[in-house]
């Protein structure tokens, strides 16, 4: 789906607006960094909570694209995230990474220093 920035930007600031962290309960932050797959009707984020450091990964459906609406109704029950344009391979690729991390998100983004300043030390 292709999204303006400026459309972008307001669904983010939406995003922000009504966000919470799970864990503590402060305000998270949400830029364009934070967007890490676009598909057809969703939006898949990375965010990382300031006040207690939370990750959390926000799967946010995105309404209003202007498909049509026979076609909308077709979907409307399904799961959407399995709608992601993703390939079979990187599927596979990203449960082994999830196998090899305990199923944990955190570590996962810890190996590849996702979400890391370049300032922060690293724990290797």
């Amino acid at each position: 789906m292709e999204i303006d920035p400026h459309t972008l930007q307001q669904i983010l600031q939406r995003i922000y607006q009504q966000m919470r962290c799970p864990q503590c309960g402060s305000r998270v932050p949400v830029d364009f960094s934070s967007v890490q797959v676009v598909a057809d009707d969703a939006m898949l984020l990375q965010l990382k909570c300031d006040g207690c450091g939370s990750y959390i990964v926000l799967h946010a459906s995105v309404a209003g694209s202007g498909k049509d609406i026979a076609e909308v109704e077709e979907v409307a029950t399904a799961n959407i995230s399995s709608k992601l344009n993703i390939a079979t391979d990187e599927a596979k690729m990203v449960t082994e990474a999830l196998k090899e991390s305990d199923g944990s998100f955190e570590k996962l983004f810890e190996k590849y220093n996702v979400g890391k300043d370049n300032n922060e030390p690293t724990s290797e």
